[in-house]
């Protein structure tokens, strides 16, 4: 079964996620900001990474955590999806160039995620 890492700088919304993806049985993790993501990666390699975009009171956003993890080995390991609550083309298209293997606009239906952590 897929693991997932859901980093989200609003803990109620990484929360909600994460009790969906425990209540379907999937090994979830969530961290707050681009350290405890970057941690959290190195640990345990998620299958799965719902990466806000805009992570407030973080070392980097969620395009510098795409960035780095893109430089190590474990990048094949993931499929990293950009999350925004502000959407907009060249958001998307940013995500798309940096090497995002999707574009997801919150709020997110959980039914949807479920899904693509089935596929996986």
């Amino acid at each position: 079964m897929a693991s997932v890492l859901i980093v989200d700088d609003e803990q109620e919304t990484a929360d909600m996620i994460k009790m969906s993806f425990d209540m379907q049985g999937f090994p979830c993790w969530a961290a707050r900001n681009s350290d405890e993501a970057l941690k959290v990666m190195a640990e345990q390699v998620p299958n799965l990474v719902l990466l806000d975009k805009r992570l407030d009171g973080s070392r980097l956003d969620g395009f510098g955590i795409l960035q780095e993890v893109s430089k190590l080995s474990i990048r094949s390991k993931m499929k990293i999806y950009i999350v925004t609550g502000y959407p907009d083309e060249e958001t998307e298209a940013k995500a798309k160039e940096l090497g995002a293997d999707g574009y997801l606009v919150k709020p997110l239906p959980i039914n949807k995620l479920i899904e693509i952590a089935k596929s996986l």
